[in-house]
Formats: C-alpha cells, structure tokens, sequence
C-alpha cells in the first residue's frame, strides 16, 4: 500500500501569523509552543492513540477553524487537545495561533486561570460572541474551539454526547463563516465513575439525564483512545445570519445544534465499533 501523503502547507499559508505576533496571557498561544502539554498528556496518559480523517481539522481555503469536540466524562477531553495540536504541528503549522475556550468556572479554581492562558492559549481578553469573531475575521485567532457540553459533563445521559449548554462558539463559528470541525472521542471513560440511576431510568423532562460522572486523579494510563473529526457545514452563512432577526437566527442556531450533536453522537457510535475491533480484530471496523 503506498504511503499516505503528508500534508504540505504553502510557504505562504494564508493562515501564517505575522512574525511580530506577541503571545501573553489572554491572546492565544502557537501551537508549537503546545508541544511540552502534548508531549506529557500522550506520553503519561495514553499508551496508544489513533485520530480518524484529521485532514477535517485543516482549512484549505485560508478561513480560521473552529473546532466543536464533544466534551465527554471529566477531563476525556484532554488527549484530543493533545492530539489536535500535535498534528498541526506535524504538518508545518505550529506558527498558527490557536486557543481554546473552557467553561467559565474552570477559573474559579486557583491558578488554573493563569495555566490556561498561558500553556493552553485560552485567549480570556476575548469573552463575547462577536469579540470571538473580530479575532477569528482579523487573524489574531487562527484556531479555537470549545467543548459544548460543558457543565453536563457532570451528568450522565441516555446519549454519549451530552445536550450542549454553550452556543456561542458555534454562533461565532458561522458569523465569522469559519472551517467548523467536529470532533468527538472514546477512550477516557476509565478515569470516570458514573453513578446511573436503577433499572436503566431516567428522570423525567431532562433530555435523558439518568445519572451523574465522578472524576477524580490519579488517572491511570489509558490503553486506547480514538479521536473522530468530520467536516461540518452549516447551513448558513454569516451574511444570512446578519440578517435574520434575532428570532429566526436563534431559532436557526438551535437547528444546527442539534445537527451537530446529532452528527457527533453518530461519529461517537462508530468509535466505539473502532474500539470493538481493538479488543476483538474479528469485529468489523466501519470508520
């Protein structure tokens, strides 16, 4: 089988920075400079780690990406980071500037705040919906993302893929008429109890909540974990949007949530087929 081709950036990608890019605390960090957090989480947390058509994470066209991954139990979110930022790396653009958005009571806990910004380029001088965008149209930010789900992390439901509490990166994402990938994972569920109500119930009017997801260190090695990406379209553009009401457009906004959670509970669902064939090589792989 011939060797895949490596992707090969132009010598003047559209999305290089300009050289006099000053990182700091709440404008985003390089990618390269992402490589010692990569480095520890893949090294120490996972022991073999596989990423499904990451092309979907590159933007051909010169548009910045906003990545919409599923957050998943706990911290099962932190190999993706890893492993996104390592594959940018990989391919000849480190000099990217990239930042991710947690959710906001992540900086209530002491020094978390300063980490983000400074090892995970969480760009926090920017915390609305059309500030986001500004960065995204000007350059200053060429990658981000966020994990929907956010505090429903906490809780278990009938869906891996947990209904989204935040919309506002995805707004940005189509007003700013960005790449928009999604991802999703499997494989850190060892690092989560999930304490499920009996006989498979589910309390009533909560979008299948059934139960709640302790996650407490140390975290053991993890033998496996899969990383699925999937371009995706949606089914507006930024212009349109501008000129909905606000009405329509938040109405408009809710359909492609749930596309998306839709999408990424499928993209979900052919992981775990993956992770099948993983532990038994007689199970078909269907991603």
């Amino acid at each position: 089988m011939a060797p895949k081709k490596r992707f090969q950036p132009d010598p003047i990608h559209p999305l290089d920075p300009a050289p006099d890019f000053e990182g700091g605390k709440g404008k985003g960090v390089r990618l390269k400079d992402m490589s010692p957090y990569n480095d520890w989480v893949l090294a120490r947390l996972v022991d073999k780690a596989e990423v499904f058509n990451p092309e979907a994470l590159l933007s051909s066209d010169g548009r910045p990406v906003v990545v919409i991954t599923s957050h998943g139990p706990g911290v099962a979110w932190m190999p993706a980071l890893a492993l996104v930022s390592r594959y940018y790396i990989e391919n000849g653009l480190g000099n990217l500037v990239g930042g991710m958005y947690p959710h906001p009571a992540v900086f209530w806990v002491p020094g978390l705040k300063s980490y983000y910004e400074e090892v995970l380029g969480t760009p926090t001088a920017v915390n609305t919906v059309d500030g986001v965008v500004e960065s995204l149209k000007s350059g200053d930010i060429h990658l981000t993302g966020t994990a929907p789900e956010g505090a429903n992390c906490l809780f278990s439901f009938d869906e891996y893929v947990a209904p989204f509490r935040s919309r506002g990166m995805i707004a940005a994402a189509i007003k700013a008429d960005a790449h928009v990938c999604l991802l999703a994972h499997l494989g850190a569920e060892a690092w989560t109890i999930s304490i499920n109500l009996p006989f498979g119930w589910k309390l009533p009017n909560t979008n299948g909540l059934r139960g709640i997801n302790i996650t407490l260190p140390p975290y053991k090695k993890l033998p496996h974990y899969l990383v699925n990406c999937r371009t995706f379209t949606p089914s507006m553009t930024g212009e349109e949007m501008a000129r909905m009401t606000k009405r329509k457009a938040r109405l408009y906004l809710n359909v492609e949530v749930e596309r998306m959670r839709t999408e990424m509970n499928i993209m979900t669902d052919e992981l775990k087929a993956a992770m099948a064939a993983r532990k038994n090589p007689r199970t078909l792989r269907v991603v």
